[in-house]
């Protein structure tokens, strides 16, 4: 027999307002909170299962062309498209409730409502800074990549662009540690055989719980719990269950957990090799192409990418007009004029540089307000804005209407059979509920997407 005291009917309000007034507001928060996130459509109509079918069209027809008079038509021929495959990945929040919390509530008009809050709204802004980070991310969950071992419980982390004296340079080795000043929580993951085709990633299983943070101009040092593994060059670190230990003979994408995002896509790499480099090697034996599609094989899925004379992370150059007019001009062409691209986004440190040069070219810069209430700059009649996780030293040039953000539904608590979404804990005096979405962000067309990298900037 079900128990119906006190207790179960504050339960039963904790969980009327959860779903009926609390839900409306997350759903709003992390949906339209985040600029990626407010300006990106979301599709759930071709989300099928765990997945979704996009067909992406590559190639025009060749039954085109001019002929002499009475000469033969041309050949009937047909549009070229190629299918992908997008798999949603599965984003969880929990929030915990102890049963005293509970009780003390049950002759207190509103203190329910305001207890729920507290934690309702605490998890929302913490799911919004994780999403967010994600949806800049290639997927691998990369919070920070590691320099030096101090001591057994005392760590350096990469804060450079380029010349990062130990590790190489790549995604993350601007991060320092940002991603751990309020989750402290990280495991490191360590590739290893690199040089050959036979890569792999260990991810190791021990929450190294950073307990401190000392801030430099070039590193930042951590002191966490000594971990169970050995760093070496290449060493990055994620949430703890948000990467997989990979081998050989993995699928690909068996480690990769978070979503995808605006690193993974606009590039001309694999989402492994991003994740997994040492500075000089790259890539797992998994080969990880973004929906499956490989640039080693489809030379069309590629992104414009505009780096320094010597390669990505292989120097840096100031920003100048005429670069990001190049950048600019290169995308247009491959998306079309008046289609793309239509934002561009980067950090505060390049929005400076930029400022700076219209000042010195005595340009006149406009703003702008977009629906939703944000405000950028003008750049060519499209929107120039900043976003906290926007990566150090490039600029981005989006085309939004080919990027999408599929998912199965919208955030949800998850519930049992009989509708409940507070669960006892087992063995403790205390009640849990899960947010949940599964989405993965898609590309359309990666090549009406650009990046211009390689930027030298002065710090926040």
């Amino acid at each position: 027999m079900a128990y119906t005291g006190t207790t179960a009917a504050i339960l039963s309000n904790y969980q009327e307002a959860m779903k009926t007034f609390f839900l409306p507001a997350v759903q709003e928060q992390l949906n339209h909170d985040m600029i990626l996130a407010d300006k990106i459509d979301v599709n759930e109509e071709d989300v099928f299962g765990k997945e979704a079918k996009i067909d992406l069209h590559y190639g025009r027809s060749n039954a085109v062309g001019a002929r002499a008079d009475g000469g033969a038509l041309p050949d009937a021929d047909y549009q070229k498209y190629k299918q992908c495959t997008v798999n949603v990945k599965y984003n969880y929040a929990t929030i915990t409730l102890s049963g005293p919390t509970i009780a003390a509530t049950r002759d207190q008009r509103g203190a329910w409502a305001k207890a729920v809050d507290n934690e309702v709204s605490g998890i929302t802004r913490d799911s919004m800074k994780e999403v967010n980070r994600q949806l800049w991310g290639c997927g691998y969950g990369t919070l920070a990549r590691w320099r030096s071992t101090e001591s057994a419980t005392s760590y350096t982390l990469q804060k450079k662009y380029y010349g990062n004296s130990v590790g190489g340079d790549g995604f993350g080795s601007t991060f320092g540690a940002k991603y751990l000043e309020e989750m402290t929580s990280a495991v490191p993951v360590v590739p290893s055989a690199l040089s050959g085709s036979s890569g792999i990633i260990t991810v190791d299983t021990t929450n190294i719980a950073v307990s401190a943070i000392t801030e430099g101009s070039t590193y930042d040092t951590i002191t966490v719990t000594d971990p169970g593994v050995t760093e070496a060059a290449a060493t990055f670190y994620v949430r703890p269950g948000s990467a997989r230990t990979t081998a050989i003979t993995s699928a690909a994408g068996h480690g990769r957990l978070e979503m995808v995002g605006i690193r993974g896509i606009v590039t001309d790499q694999n989402l492994d090799d991003i994740a997994a480099t040492d500075g000089t090697n790259s890539g797992l034996a998994d080969a990880d192409p973004l929906q499956g599609i490989d640039v080693s094989t489809y030379n069309w899925w590629k992104a414009t990418v505009l780096a320094h004379a010597s390669g990505r992370y292989a120097g840096q150059r100031a920003l100048t007009l005429d670069l990001m007019q190049q950048a600019f001009d290169k995308v247009e062409k491959k998306a079309g004029v008046g289609y793309g691209p239509d934002m561009i986004i980067t950090t505060r440190a390049i929005r400076r540089e930029y400022l700076a040069l219209c000042q010195a070219d005595r340009r006149t810069v406009n703003s702008m307000t977009l629906d939703g209430g944000w405000t950028a700059l003008d750049y060519n009649g499209i929107p120039l804005m900043v976003d906290n996780d926007a990566i150090d030293g490039e600029m981005y040039f989006l085309t939004l209407k080919d990027l999408q953000i599929y998912r199965m539904s919208d955030y949800d608590w998850m519930s049992d059979s009989g509708g409940g979404i507070l669960r006892v804990i087992s063995g403790y005096d205390a009640y849990e509920a899960t947010l949940y979405r599964y989405a993965e962000l898609g590309c359309k067309r990666r090549n009406s997407q650009g990046v211009l990298c390689d930027l030298a900037y002065i710090a926040d």
